[in-house]
């Protein structure tokens, strides 16, 4: 009975997963397809204003989209660059690269580079987020934006803790 089981949920995780890939697949061909057409509109003269007519498609302006992004961390930490995306009403953070002198992180395009979930925007806020670390432990985070700057707070080792994270040029 127990081999069964293991054996069902097994086959229930596989199937999970292999949507969450077609689900990602078909989201990437929906924005390559729009960035195709986009450009066929008209010739790109000016990068600036294809950016601009590129997120305004691409990403509608719902209140608390602002964090949608890629994101520059320099601290006395370590160093990073992460990438804020949405789906449904959630935010999710994504690693592309991260130095803390001692350990190197570059993205490999996988699940294992998302390690911010369950950010929500509600009342005005950010909230409910976590970050999550290499070694499965957590911190429950506020994120606050603030122009080109997002504020991150939690508490590390019972202590309050906040970095800000810029918004990259590139972006």
């Amino acid at each position: 009975m127990k081999i069964k089981t293991i054996f069902l949920a097994s086959i229930f995780i596989m199937t999970l997963l292999s949507c969450e890939g077609r689900t990602e697949r078909l989201k990437q061909q929906k924005i390559e397809k729009q960035i195709s057409e986009m450009k066929s509109e008209d010739s790109i003269s000016n990068t600036v204003s294809f950016k601009e007519k590129l997120k305004s498609k691409l990403l509608p302006n719902i209140e608390g989209d602002s964090i949608i992004g890629v994101w520059e961390v320099k601290n006395d930490y370590y160093m990073a660059i992460y990438e804020i995306v949405k789906y449904d009403d959630q935010y999710f953070g994504k690693i592309h690269y991260y130095n803390d002198g001692e350990t190197e992180i570059k993205a490999q395009n996988s699940k294992e580079d998302y390690f911010l979930d369950g950010i929500f925007f509600k009342d005005g806020k950010y909230s409910d987020g976590k970050m999550y670390m290499p070694d499965g432990t957590y911190y429950e985070i506020n994120i606050s934006l603030s122009g080109d700057e997002l504020i991150v707070k939690m508490t590390v080792d019972g202590q309050p803790y906040s970095e800000v994270w810029k918004r990259s040029i590139n972006d």
